[in-house]
């Protein structure tokens, strides 16, 4: 069934890339005085910006097929027993650099499993896709500080992640990893962002107590287990 799947995929994008080119042409074709170099252009520009669109549809495709096994059925299962997530993982990174949450899950999959070196590459590369990315930043802190460079280049990272142009899914998000960020600035002696850092989990705590509901304190950021 899984193999059905895949090609039933693979004949889905090849239309849409069929289609989606074929209009693009047909509508460059009714502009008038167009050169052929126009043209090429034209249909450069539009093949380039459908296939990224069809590699991200892809590469979501992938990850919601691996988000559901992995908090639902592998629940119970420890990110290092789960290693044959980390293909579909690599794919999704390669189709799409922009999903971020393949980049931890991936990266803590390889440190459990003693590939230090692999897992610490994963976590930069997130954020060399995404340096806005508050996920990405709170991973690579978290992975520089247990198997990296240590608490001084954590606390470099960490600061970053508190910059007003960081992004975050949702203040859910945010609120799962603000108290590693808190606790690595804290141990680095910077007290003075660690209250930056409880003073905003506050806020998050009044204005979004219902979407926060109950945090699991055992496991951050996407079942990724503390360290």
């Amino acid at each position: 069934m899984s193999a059905l799947r895949d090609k039933a995929l693979i004949g889905v994008l090849a239309i849409g890339v069929t289609l989606v080119l074929g209009g693009q042409a047909a509508a460059d074709a009714l502009v008038p005085e167009a050169s052929g170099a126009q043209t090429t252009e034209a249909v450069g520009r539009a093949a380039s910006s459908y296939l990224t669109g069809i590699k991200t549809f892809a590469a979501a495709v992938v990850w919601n097929r691996i988000d559901p096994v992995m908090h639902g059925y592998y629940s119970g299962v420890s990110l290092g027993e789960q290693r044959y997530m980390l293909s579909s993982i690599a794919l999704v990174m390669a189709l799409d650099p922009h999903q971020t949450q393949a980049y931890p899950i991936g990266s803590w999959i390889l440190a459990d499993n003693d590939r230090v070196a692999d897992a610490l590459s994963v976590a930069e590369r997130g954020v060399e896709a995404n340096p806005h990315s508050g996920l990405t930043l709170s991973n690579l802190a978290q992975m520089q500080y247990l198997y990296g460079e240590g608490l001084s280049a954590a606390a470099v990272t960490a600061e970053r992640a508190l910059d007003e142009d960081v992004e975050w899914m949702d203040a859910q998000q945010k609120h799962q990893w603000y108290p590693l960020l808190g606790d690595i600035l804290r141990r680095a002696g910077r007290d003075d962002l660690d209250a930056v850092v409880q003073a905003e989990l506050e806020r998050l705590d009044k204005e979004h107590a219902d979407e926060l509901g109950e945090v699991d304190h055992d496991h951050d950021h996407d079942g990724v287990p503390d360290h």
